[in-house]
C-alpha cells in the first residue's frame, strides 16, 4: 500500500502554445502517488493532441477532461478541483513548468507539518523563449533557506505592503480540503477574484495555518504577451481586486504580529522541535532593502530578453561625468593610436553603408580617416573611396601602403554599427598594452534596426579557433606588422584575415591577439549568418590545415556535425605508455567496476594501472587488493598505505612509480564505455603545447557532468554545461568542440609526466581536501601550457552523493578554499575561457549577467581612485552617507566608483579592484564577513561608515528590535577590521574613540538637485500649519509632544508626514504616508508648514545623531523649534527647547505664533544658511575626499 499522500496536479488548460512543457514537467515528477488532470478549455484539439502524444492510453497517471463549452478561468479552476481526488493539490498553469522533485519536496512538508496550510517554492521567471529573467521582489525569496512563517504575521506584512511575494498557483501546494472550503466563495463567476485569485486564496489559507517557503528554485513561470495575467481586461480587474484584498486584510482578526513589520518564523530544520520557540525576522525591512537592490540592477523589470539586453547596452554608454574625463584619460596614454576603419561594401548596401559611416562619425574617439571599398557613390569628403574589386583581400593589400598615417586598421562591412565608445576602448587597449598586433571583440546583431543576439567570446582560444573562426570578422590589425609580414593571403578568401591571425600566432605567439570583452560592434550581417556563408564554410578547413602544415603538424580534419566545424585528428609518430592512477579507500564495488570497464573497454594497448590503497579498512577491500597484488602483473600494480593520507599525496606516490610518459588521474567511480577514449585524450596530450587534457564526463543517465570548468563560477570553479544532454545545442557550439579551459575535472585528467614533474606534482602540503587537481591545472596553465577539454573522449562517472563532512573537515576545506583564492584570484576573476559579461553560476552559465546599472568601466587602466560603496539600502541613510557623496565625487571628476547593495564575492571584488571600499552599517555577523572577505582578498583601503550610535538605541525606536544582542562586540569587531572610520558627528566620533585610532567626521549635506530649488508657501490655511516630517523610527521622539498636540488641536492644523504614532492620530489634521527618497524633498516642501518641529528624546543615541532634520526643514524655508540635544546645537538658527517639557514646547510654539513674521524671518535665515554651508557641492566635497581617500 502506498503511504505517500495522493497529490493532484491539475492543469486548467487554455493556451496550447506551452502546454507540452507544462504537461511533460508534471509527468516528470519524481513522486510515488500522483494524479494529473487536464481540464481542456481550448476550443481546438491541440491540447488533446499533445496529451495523447505524451500520455499512453494505458496510463493511470494522467486523465484528460474536455469541457463541453468554454468555462473561463474561474470555472475551469473549480472544474479541476472537482475532478481531483488528492489530499494535496497543485494548480499548474499551462504556460509554467515544474522541476522534477517539486511535488516530492512540497508534499513532504505538508505531510510533516500539520499546521502548514501553504507551501511555496521559489521560481524562475522566463520569457517567451525560456530565457531566465533577472530576479525581482516577486521571486527573490523571503529568507535564504527553507523556513516556516507564522501565517497571521504574513497577513500583517501583506496589509502593510500589498504585494505578492509568494508566487502564483504553480508555485504552491495546498491541502485540497482547505481549497474546497475557500475557492468556490472567492472565485464566483462575475463577482469573484480573477486577476488576483491565487493571492486571494493564499491569504485565505494563511488565516488558517502557516506558510512554508522553500528557498531553492522549484518551478518556472513564463512571462509572455498572451499570458492570462497580461490581458488588458485582467489588468483592469486587478486594480479593483487589490482594493478587495486590502479590505480583506484590514478586516481580519486574530493574533497580532510581534511588532509592525516583523514575522515569527523558524528555519524548517528546527520547526519540528518541541516546544516550538519562534524566532523573529523584520521581513518588511528586508523586502524594503531588497527593493533598493533590485532597482540597482539591470533588467529587474524586464519581461523579455530583448528588454533586458537593451537596458544592459544602455548602461554601457559613458555618463556625462565620464565624457568630461575622456580628454584627461587620453592625456595619460603614452601615445594616441591613429585608427582607420576600412569598410567593405560587397553588395552595394547604401543603407548599411550609411549606418556604418554614421556610427564612425559619432565615435567618442575620432577615426583618423575612413576607407570604403564600394561600387556605390559616397558623398562624404572625409571618406577615402576605392572601387571594390572582386578580391577584396588582395585589394586591401594594395590599399594598406597608401594609409601612411594609420597605426591600426579596423575591418568592417557595410551594415556594421560601432558602439559609440568603440574606437576609444580600442585605442586605449592598443596604447596601454604592449605587443598587440590583432584585436577582436564581442559583438551583436542589428535585426530590423534593433540590438539583439550578442556574442560573448572567450579570450584567444587556440583550440576553439582551430575548430572554427569564432573570433568573427570585425578585426583590427596593426598596419605596419600587416605590411611587414606580407598582408593577407587572398587564396583564403573570406578567411584571409583569420589566416593572418594564425601566422601571427605562429611567429609571435597567441599573446599578440587581444580580446576586448565589450560589444564593440553590431551588424546587420549577424555572427551566425556570417559563419553560415558558403565562402566561410569553404575556407574553414583549409585555413586551419595551412596553419597546421606550417608548424609541421600532421593531421586529418573531420566534420562530424556541421561542415563548418573542424575536428582535428593529429597524426602522432609514437604510441606512448599511459600510467592510469587510481586512488581509493574502501570503495570496492566502484573500484571493481572501474577496473573491469578499463581493462575490457580500452582498445589502446599501451597503458599500466597503478592503484593506491589509501589505508582501506574493509576486509573485502583488503582481500581484493591482496589478490590483485599476487597476480604479479606489470599492467596492474597496487601500492598500499598503512595510514590514510590525502588524495594528492597518494597521487604523487603513484606518479613517482609510474613508467608512463603520460599520467592519467582516474576516479574509482569512473566507468569506461568508449573503446577509443584513451586515443581521444592522447590525440591532444601528445601535442607539445598541451599540458593537460580532460574528457567529457557524463552522468549515468547520459547527461553532461563535466565538459571543462570555469574558474570563479559558483565559488572556486563551476561546470558550465552541467545536465545538458550530450547532443544538445550549446552556446557558440562550445559543448561539441575541443577547446582550451583554465581547468578540467580531476576525475579524469591526463597530464604529460614531464609537465607534472616540472610543476612539482600535486600540491599535497596545501591541498588535502580535493582541490589539488584545480591547482595543478592553474600551475600548468601558468607555465604556458594549454589545458584542453575535448569531446573526442568520454566516460561515465557513477559517483555517490557526497558524504556529510565533519566539522573538522569543513574547517579544513574552508581554509583550503581560502588558500586557493589567495593564490589564484586574479586568474579566477578573469577566466580567459569565459567572458565577464556572462553569469557566474552553473544553472545560468553562458547567460548574460545583467549586473549593476552604474559603474561600467571598459578600460584596462585607471587614472583616478576607484571607490566601491557597499550600502545598507537605497533610502535615506544609504543616500546621505554613501551613494550621493560618491555620485558627486564622480561627477566632479575626482573618483570613479560603483555601488553595491548586497554582499560580494572575492571574484566580484577582484574584477572591480577598487582602491577604497566603504562598508556601511556592517555590525552583524553576516555583514562583517563582507569586511573579512575584503581584508583577505583585496588590497583596497577599508572604510567603516556609521551615522548612529547603534550600541544604545532608545527603547521606543523600532530599529532596536533588529540590533543583535552582542551589538557592541560586533561593532568593535567590524570597526577593527577597517583602516578608517567615518562618522557623521563629533559626538559619535568621541563615543567610538576607543575602537579606532583614525575616526573622521564628515557631516551630512543635501543633494543640490533635490534640495536647492524647493518652494513652499506660508499662510495657506485659516489656522497655522505646524508639523513634522521624517522616517519611521521616531515614535519615542514624537510621543514627547502628545500633550502639546492635544492642547493645540483646535488652534492649529497638525500635519505629520512619514510617521504618526497612534497616540497623536486623534488630534491631527493631515497625515501623509512615506514616499520615495527622490520625491521626499518636494513632498516635504509641499506641506506648506508655517512651523516645523524637531523633537528628540534626551538620549546618547540622539546626541550622536546629525542635524539632518534641521537641514531638510531649512531647505524648505520652515522656521524650526527643536530639542536642545547635542545633535541640534550649533549655529543653525532655530528655537531650542531645553527641557522637552510640554510646557516649554507650548511656550516656544506660542512665541512663534505670536509673531509670525519674525518666525518666517528665522525660516529664511535657516534656508540661507543651509543653502550656503550644507549643500553637497564645490568645496564641501573635500570633506568626503578627506574621509574616503588615502592621505
Amino acid at each position: 500500500m502506498n503511504s505517500a499522500p495522493l497529490v493532484s496536479i491539475v492543469i486548467p488548460a487554455l493556451n496550447p502554445r506551452f502546454f507540452r512543457a507544462a504537461l511533460q514537467s508534471a509527468l516528470n515528477q519524481v513522486y510515488d502517488n500522483l494524479e494529473i488532470i487536464v481540464c481542456d478549455d481550448c476550443r481546438t484539439d491541440e491540447i488533446k493532441a499533445v496529451f495523447d502524444e505524451l500520455v499512453p492510453a494505458s496510463s493511470n497517471l494522467a486523465r484528460y477532461v474536455r469541457n463541453p463549452q468554454r468555462l473561463g478561468f474561474q470555472a475551469n479552476l473549480l472544474k479541476c478541483l472537482e475532478e481531483s481526488r488528492g489530499e494535496y493539490i497543485k494548480f499548474l498553469c499551462d504556460d509554467d513548468r515544474l522541476f522534477p522533485y517539486f511535488i516530492a519536496n512540497q508534499a513532504g512538508v505538508l505531510d510533516a507539518y500539520e499546521d502548514v496550510s501553504l507551501v511555496v517554492g521559489r521560481r524562475h521567471l522566463v520569457d517567451i523563449d525560456d530565457y531566465v529573467l533577472p530576479p525581482r521582489l516577486e521571486n527573490v525569496g523571503l529568507v535564504p533557506y527553507d523556513a516556516v512563517f507564522k501565517g497571521e504575521d504574513m497577513l500583517a506584512i501583506f496589509e502593510r505592503t500589498l504585494r505578492n511575494y509568494l508566487g502564483g498557483f504553480s508555485a504552491a501546494l495546498m491541502r485540497r480540503a482547505d481549497v474546497m472550503e475557500y475557492l468556490p466563495s472567492i472565485a464566483q463567476s462575475g463577482q469573484g477574484f480573477i486577476a488576483l485569485l491565487d493571492f486571494a486564496l493564499f491569504i485565505c489559507l494563511l488565516r488558517r495555518g502557516n506558510l512554508v517557503a522553500l528557498h531553492t528554485i522549484q518551478n518556472v513561470e513564463r512571462r509572455h504577451p498572451d499570458r492570462f495575467s497580461g490581458q488588458p481586461d485582467v489588468i483592469q480587474k486587478a486594480a479593483t481586486e487589490w482594493g478587495w484584498l486590502s479590505e480583506m486584510l484590514k478586516a481580519r482578526s486574530g493574533e497580532q504580529a510581534p511588532a509592525q513589520g516583523w514575522v515569527r518564523f523558524l528555519p524548517l530544520r528546527k520547526a519540528l522541535e518541541q516546544p516550538r520557540e519562534w524566532d523573529e525576522v523584520g521581513l518588511y525591512g528586508i523586502m524594503a532593502s531588497r527593493q533598493g537592490v533590485m532597482h540597482s540592477r539591470v533588467g529587474s523589470k524586464s519581461e523579455t530578453y530583448a528588454e533586458l539586453y537593451t537596458e544592459w547596452l544602455s548602461c554601457r554608454q559613458f555618463t556625462a561625468p565620464q565624457r568630461k574625463l575622456i580628454e584627461k584619460r587620453i592625456g595619460h596614454w603614452t601615445w594616441q593610436p591613429r585608427i582607420v576603419p576600412v569598410v567593405v561594401d560587397p553588395f552595394g548596401d547604401a543603407e548599411g553603408l550609411d549606418i556604418t559611416l554614421r556610427s564612425i562619425a559619432e565615435q567618442d574617439y575620432a577615426a583618423d580617416s575612413v576607407v570604403v571599398l564600394t561600387n556605390a557613390d559616397v558623398d562624404d569628403p572625409q571618406v577615402l573611396r576605392f572601387s571594390l574589386q572582386p578580391d577584396w583581400a588582395r585589394q586591401l593589400n594594395e590599399v594598406l601602403p597608401l594609409l601612411e598615417n594609420a597605426d591600426w586598421v579596423y575591418l568592417l562591412r557595410a551594415g556594421d554599427r560601432l558602439t559609440q565608445p568603440s574606437l576609444l576602448v580600442l585605442a586605449e587597449r592598443v596604447a596601454q598594452s604592449e605587443g598587440l598586433l590583432c584585436v577582436y571583440s564581442d559583438e551583436g546583431a542589428l535585426v530590423d534596426g534593433k540590438s539583439s543576439e550578442p556574442i560573448f567570446k572567450p579570450d584567444f582560444n587556440l583550440d576553439l579557433m582551430r575548430a572554427y573562426p569564432y573570433v568573427g570578422r570585425t578585426l583590427a590589425f596593426q598596419r605596419r606588422n600587416l605590411l611587414d609580414t606580407g598582408g593577407f593571403d587572398p587564396v583564403h578568401g573570406e578567411l584571409a584575415p583569420h589566416d593572418f591571425i594564425w601566422r601571427l600566432v605562429e611567429s609571435v605567439g597567441p599573446q599578440a591577439v587581444e580580446h576586448i570583452a565589450e560589444v564593440q560592434v553590431e551588424s546587420t550581417l549577424t555572427y551566425a549568418e556570417w559563419l553560415s556563408l558558403p565562402q566561410v564554410i569553404e575556407h574553414s578547413e583549409s585555413v586551419v590545415s595551412a596553419h597546421l602544415s606550417r608548424i609541421g603538424r600532421e593531421h586529418v580534419i573531420h566534420h562530424d556535425q556541421l561542415p563548418l566545424l573542424n575536428r582535428i585528428e593529429y597524426r602522432h609518430a609514437t604510441s606512448p605508455l599511459v600510467s592510469v592512477i587510481i586512488t581509493t579507500r574502501d570503495q570496492l564495488a566502484a573500484l571493481e567496476r572501474c577496473v573491469e570497464s578499463l581493462l575490457s573497454n580500452t582498445t589502446y594497448p599501451y597503458f599500466e594501472v597503478l592503484i593506491v590503497d589509501n589505508a582501506s579498512e574493509s576486509a573485502d577491500t583488503r582481500a581484493w587488493f591482496a589478490a590483485m597484488s599476487e597476480l604479479g602483473s606489470d599492467k596492474l600494480r597496487i601500492y598500499a598505505l598503512t595510514e590514510p593520507g590525502s588524495e594528492a599525496s597518494a597521487q604523487n606516490l603513484a606518479a613517482r612509480h609510474a613508467n608512463g610518459d603520460y599520467l592519467l588521474m582516474l576516479s574509482p567511480h569512473a566507468v569506461l564505455h568508449q573503446a577509443d577514449w584513451l586515443q581521444g585524450l592522447l590525440n591532444h596530450a601528445q601535442r607539445p603545447e598541451v599540458g593537460i587534457v580532460g574528457p567529457r564526463i557524463l552522468t549515468p543517465q547520459g547527461n553532461i557532468l563535466y565538459a571543462g570548468m570555469v574558474m570563479g563560477m559558483d565559488g572556486l570553479a563551476g561546470r558550465p554545461f552541467i545536465n545538458y544532454p550530450t547532443g544538445s545545442s550549446s552556446y557558440m557550439q562550445r559543448l561539441q568542440l575541443t577547446q582550451n579551459w583554465s581547468a578540467v575535472s580531476g576525475n579524469c585528467l591526463m597530464v604529460r609526466k614531464e609537465v607534472f614533474d616540472h610543476a612539482g606534482g600535486m600540491e599535497a602540503a596545501t591541498f588535502t581536501q580535493g582541490l589539488q587537481d584545480l591547482d595543478l591545472c592553474m600551475r600548468v596553465g601558468r607555465d604556458g601550457y594549454l589545458i584542453v577539454g575535448t569531446p573526442d573522449s568520454s566516460l561515465v562517472l557513477a559517483e555517490p552523493a557526497a558524504a556529510e563532512r565533519s566539522e573538522t573537515s569543513r574547517q579544513a576545506l574552508d581554509k583550503e578554499q581560502q588558500s586557493f583564492f589567495e593564490k589564484w584570484l586574479p586568474k579566477m576573476a578573469r577566466d580567459p575561457a569565459y567572458n565577464p559579461s556572462l553569469q557566474l553560476n552553473e544553472v545560468q552559465a553562458f547567460d548574460l549577467d545583467p549586473g549593476l546599472q552604474m559603474g561600467w568601466e571598459p578600460f584596462c587602466t585607471r587614472h583616478l581612485p576607484s571607490i566601491l560603496g557597499m550600502l545598507v539600502n537605497s533610502s535615506a541613510v544609504g543616500h546621505y552617507r554613501v551613494s550621493q557623496p560618491l555620485l558627486e565625487l564622480m561627477a566632479a571628476g575626482r573618483v570613479v566608483g560603483r555601488m553595491s547593495y548586497e554582499s560580494t564575492t572575492p571574484v566580484e571584488i577582484e574584477r572591480q579592484r577598487p582602491d577604497v571600499i566603504v562598508f556601511q552599517g556592517r555590525y552583524s555577523e553576516p555583514k562583517i564577513k563582507d569586511i573579512v572577505l575584503a581584508k583577505n582578498y583585496s588590497s583596497a583601503m577599508r572604510i567603516f561608515e556609521l551615522d548612529d550610535y547603534i550600541i544604545d538605541v532608545p527603547e521606543r525606536n523600532e530599529h532596536r528590535r533588529s540590533m543583535p544582542d552582542n551589538i557592541a562586540e560586533m561593532l568593535r569587531k567590524g570597526i577593527g577590521l577597517c583602516d578608517r572610520v567615518v562618522v557623521s558627528t563629533q559626538p559619535l566620533a568621541q563615543v567610538l574613540s576607543s575602537m579606532h585610532s583614525d575616526i573622521r567626521v564628515v557631516p551630512n549635506m543635501l543633494a543640490t538637485h533635490l534640495w536647492s530649488s524647493l518652494k513652499s508657501q506660508r499662510r495657506t490655511s485659516g489656522k497655522p500649519r505646524i508639523g513634522w516630517g521624517g522616517g519611521t523610527s521616531h515614535r519615542g521622539d514624537l510621543e514627547l509632544i502628545v500633550d502639546v498636540v492635544r492642547e493645540l488641536a483646535d488652534e492649529v492644523e497638525w500635519v505629520f508626514f512619514g510617521m504618526c504614532p497612534d497616540l497623536l492620530k486623534p488630534y491631527i489634521h493631515e497625515y501623509h504616508t512615506a514616499v520615495s527618497l527622490q520625491t521626499y524633498p518636494a513632498k516635504l516642501a509641499s506641506l506648506n508648514l508655517d512651523l516645523a518641529l524637531a523633537p528628540l528624546e534626551f538620549h546618547i543615541f540622539n546626541d550622536c545623531k546629525s542635524n539632518l532634520r534641521l537641514l531638510e526643514y531649512g531647505a524648505c524655508g520652515y522656521p524650526v523649534i527643536c530639542s536642545d540635544t547635542e545633535a541640534y546645537r550649533g549655529h543653525l538658527p532655530a528655537t531650542r527647547v531645553y527641557t522637552n517639557s510640554s510646557e516649554e514646547w507650548l511656550q516656544a510654539i506660542r512665541m512663534h505664533l505670536s509673531d509670525p513674521n519674525a518666525s518666517y524671518r528665522m525660516g529664511d535665515e535657516l534656508r540661507e544658511t543651509v543653502l550656503r554651508d550644507f549643500m553637497l557641492r564645490g568645496e564641501n566635497l573635500q570633506y568626503w575626499a578627506n574621509g574616503w581617500l588615502p592621505d
